[in-house]
């Protein structure tokens, strides 16, 4: 477990360099692709939190992940084992009411 101050680091133990937003790697073995909604295991009671996004996927193994409330991507490498598919759905995008007058 690495501690919220401790340099990023790849899940090997080395230095995990960020790399391109679809991790440099194709799809199939990306495992979880760049933009998809996550939810990541809290690792001081093992709670699942919402609101996170994958950044990238890391050459050594493991993933950056972004926090979608205020786009920061967070300082550590998640192991695959600490985060999930996120099942709450996206907001429902709001309508504008508004609506141009009727022509007569």
């Amino acid at each position: 477990m690495h501690a919220k101050n401790e340099p990023s680091r790849a899940v090997d133990g080395s230095r995990g360099q960020p790399t391109a937003f679809d991790g440099g790697r194709p799809a199939d073995e990306a495992g979880l692709p760049s933009g998809v909604r996550v939810q990541i295991r809290n690792r001081f009671d093992g709670a699942w939190a919402s609101g996170y996004q994958v950044f990238a996927a890391q050459h050594g193994g493991g993933y950056l992940v972004r926090r979608m409330s205020d786009h920061s991507v967070l300082p550590i490498t998640f192991a695959k084992a600490e985060l999930r598919l996120d099942p709450i759905p996206l907001p429902a995008v709001a309508q504008n009411p508004w609506s141009p007058p009727a022509v007569a």
